[in-house]
């Protein structure tokens, strides 16, 4: 419940702002393109320190990284209300990417710490639907607010909120290995955790499988990043909705998310006998006929608004219904102390394509003047890729 909270906090952020980006994009006076800049550049500092921030959680455990992380997000978050104009909230986007690197690789070590391999599918399955819960929540309610009051104060209560989520964490979670007394470090402490830091890296970056999961790990990054960016614009700007209705139209996007990282897991699980290949295979095919609809029928068939919640929904249910998949996948092929730099190792190659789409994405629909052939080259992206992990995946990793 707690490792939850904390990453619903940072939902709140990643995607509640990122509902607000029409009213960015109205004030500022930007293009699609400029608008992306933001999720760019705090991916681009969190992919950056992910390794690092890995390395300290592992170090510093799991309670004390996420109260950092959550306090550096929601203060940062605040001064965004503040920000006289684009490029300065362009420079806080790159500072708040740093509390940002800290999450995902917490959460999971707190996962692994307290849930036996054989729980820990539907432990992370679970923990992974708090971001989009978070985000969902957020983007239901930020852009009404900022309508009614001003985005700037919808900012200022979002950042205020992540902060409360502090306390119950702070009072009440405790790390699993909290008995144990830590040593004070000394100078050789700290070389010796420095040689163990290359150490960990070296075996890191020998690791095929992990090497393997990681690459599928961009393109996977790279869909989510175009889609997190541009869906609240793409339905503002190319279909029309106003810019409340659009942003709940991404908080249908979110729902679809949460829904499918308990979904994929089960189906899994339940039906494909754990085989990841196939699930994966088939979030692929499913998005890709989504964006084949969005890309070439959207504007012929002009369907109902409830209709195209329902399409936003199936597309955040195959395009960012993967964590539950993907995480597992990274854990178990190495050992339980490399946990956290693992996870940040895979961050690297997600972040790397989270950051890269979005300007790549808004770029071409800028030159088109729509998002229809953005959206037919994310599809096939995501089919072909997916494909190809069906036919070169990971070995099942192996057990103690």
């Amino acid at each position: 419940m707690f490792v939850s909270l904390s990453s619903a906090a940072m939902g709140i952020y990643r995607d509640g702002f990122s509902s607000l980006f029409p009213f960015l994009q109205s004030e500022f006076d930007l293009t699609r393109a400029q608008v992306s800049l933001y999720s760019t550049l705090l991916y681009l500092t969190s992919t950056f320190f992910s390794l690092i921030s890995g390395r300290l959680v592992d170090i510093k455990g799991t309670k004390s990284s996420m109260i950092f992380g959550m306090l550096f997000v929601g203060i940062l978050l605040i001064f965004h209300s503040i920000a006289p104009t684009f490029y300065a909230l362009l420079i806080l986007a790159a500072i708040t990417g740093i509390g940002m690197s800290i999450n995902p690789s917490a959460t999971n070590k707190g996962i692994t710490e307290w849930f036996l391999p054989r729980l820990r599918n539907t432990a992370t399955g679970i923990w992974s639907t708090s971001y989009p819960i978070g985000g969902a929540m957020a983007a239901s309610v930020l852009p009404i607010v900022g309508t009614l009051i001003g985005w700037r104060n919808s900012v200022i209560i979002s950042g205020s909120l992540i902060l409360l989520c502090i306390l119950p964490i702070f009072f009440f979670y405790s790390n699993k290995n909290s008995n144990k007394k830590e040593k004070k470090t000394d100078f050789h402490e700290n070389k010796r955790k420095a040689i163990s830091f290359k150490v960990g890296f070296s075996e890191l970056i020998k690791n095929n499988n992990l090497l393997a999961v990681s690459v599928f790990g961009f393109f996977l990054g790279a869909t989510e990043g175009a889609i997190l960016t541009h869906f609240t614009l793409f339905l503002y700007l190319d279909y029309g909705l106003s810019k409340g209705m659009a942003g709940l139209g991404f908080a249908f996007c979110q729902f679809g998310s949460i829904f499918g990282r308990l979904f994929w897991g089960t189906v899994c699980d339940k039906f494909l006998n754990a085989n990841r290949r196939k699930a994966f295979l088939i979030l692929g095919s499913i998005f890709f006929l989504i964006t084949i609809i969005f890309g070439l029928f959207l504007k012929t068939i002009n369907p109902s608004i409830a209709i195209l919640y329902f399409l936003a929904f199936l597309a955040g249910c195959s395009a960012r219904g993967w964590d539950g998949l993907f995480f597992p996948s990274v854990t178990e092929i190495v050992k339980e102390e490399q946990v956290g730099m693992s996870v940040g190792f895979s961050l690297l190659f997600i972040r790397t394509g989270i950051l890269l789409s979005p300007p790549i994405f808004g770029y071409i629909a800028d030159i088109r003047g729509n998002y229809d052939f953005s959206w037919l080259l994310l599809g096939l992206m995501m089919f072909l890729t997916s494909f190809v992990q069906y036919i070169f995946f990971i070995k099942k990793s192996r057990k103690n």
